[in-house]
């Protein structure tokens, strides 16, 4: 596309206000319309084709010491994507060549080519799957079982949000370790139906009024991959084995409470010698060219399967996180930007 024909408008999402407490509301967010800016040497213009909405979103708006700086008022909301380039001026990247980077929730991105990387989509991938699949989700799931976890032969090993685009990833490694039981925790039938048929086995409603009881009945766990904290972290941490591994990777059940559910067994860390860790995949980069070869490796193998929860315009971001928090995705969410006659990306 020729730098003549690219837009001179930029519609965005920004964050409008900080959420006092709880879930984000209709004027948290607000869109507007500015211009693109002029792009300066070593820098490139970017067409956004897909934006990522994940958990941790909802933290990246609160105020508080985190692993990044919170969102600024009034700027673009803070999101990783894929898209790309229109207009270059650095020498290590060209019109239509494939990025992916912080790029935000808007319809293009100028910025530093440095602040991007260049990417090739393996012989039957999508390029989505830079997002999902080989990607921070897919990653994490990655690095999260076998350098944090220590998955063995043999583990009980039990994921919570076990149908999120993290947990899904979790499971079917666990499911292609030698000789691993492995028992998944998800809040509707339709999700654990699927799961099941991934070969999960035992599958866990947490809605069900009976659920502790059919999770005590599981038995113990050696090792516990947690992306939702609260109760259910509780409870996992009364059934741990000795030298049992506990994951600390997500808390979706205190993202939009007022108040974080105590945790009243956390002394069975100590006498069951257990390692309970949390980390953040960024500091992992060493690891992607690894995780990446091993997830595609699965992928051929037919032992993993991805799916993405896709919806369409810029105008659903904000529902469509909305919608992650009520469970109403399975696998990976991404919002796709461009319009078809725009892309050139396949899903």
């Amino acid at each position: 596309m020729s730098s003549s024909s690219v837009s001179t408008k930029n519609t965005r999402i920004v964050l409008n206000e900080r959420p006092k407490a709880g879930p984000i509301t209709d004027t948290t967010f607000r869109t507007e319309t500015v211009d693109v800016p002029e792009v300066k040497d070593g820098e490139v213009l970017v067409k956004v084709v897909y934006t990522s909405l994940d958990p941790t979103q909802r933290g990246w708006i609160n105020e508080g010491r985190s692993y990044l700086p919170p969102v600024d008022i009034g700027a673009p909301m803070r999101a990783g994507g894929i898209g790309r380039v229109l207009v270059s001026k650095d020498d290590s990247l060209k019109a239509g060549d494939l990025v992916q980077g912080m790029f935000s929730w808007q319809e293009y991105y100028v910025g530093s080519a440095k602040s991007m990387q260049k990417k090739q989509t393996p012989e039957g991938g999508r390029d989505v799957d830079h997002l999902g699949l080989f990607g921070m989700t897919g990653l994490t799931a990655y690095v999260g079982m076998f350098d944090i976890g220590q998955i063995k032969d043999g583990d009980h090993v039990v994921i919570s949000g076990a149908a999120g685009a993290v947990g899904l990833t979790c499971t079917q490694i666990a499911l292609a370790h030698p000789k691993c039981k492995v028992t998944v925790i998800a809040g509707n039938p339709e999700k654990l139906e699927y799961l099941k048929k991934l070969g999960a086995h035992n599958v866990l409603n947490y809605k069900d009024a009976d659920f502790k009881q059919q999770f005590k009945n599981v038995g113990l766990i050696d090792l516990y991959y947690d992306n939702v904290g609260g109760a259910i972290l509780d409870q996992a941490l009364s059934q741990i084995a000795p030298y049992a591994r506990i994951v600390a990777c997500g808390a979706i059940s205190a993202y939009n409470a007022t108040k974080p559910e105590p945790i009243y067994n956390y002394f069975n860390v100590i006498s069951m010698k257990a390692t309970w860790k949390g980390f953040i995949i960024m500091d992992h980069a060493d690891r992607y060219v690894d995780g990446i070869k091993y997830l595609a490796g699965l992928q051929k193998e037919g032992k993993l399967e991805y799916q993405y929860h896709v919806t369409e315009g810029l105008d659903t971001c904000v529902g469509t996180l909305q919608d992650m928090f009520a469970g109403r995705n399975v696998g990976k969410t991404v919002v796709k930007i461009a319009r078809d006659e725009d892309r050139n990306s396949k899903l």
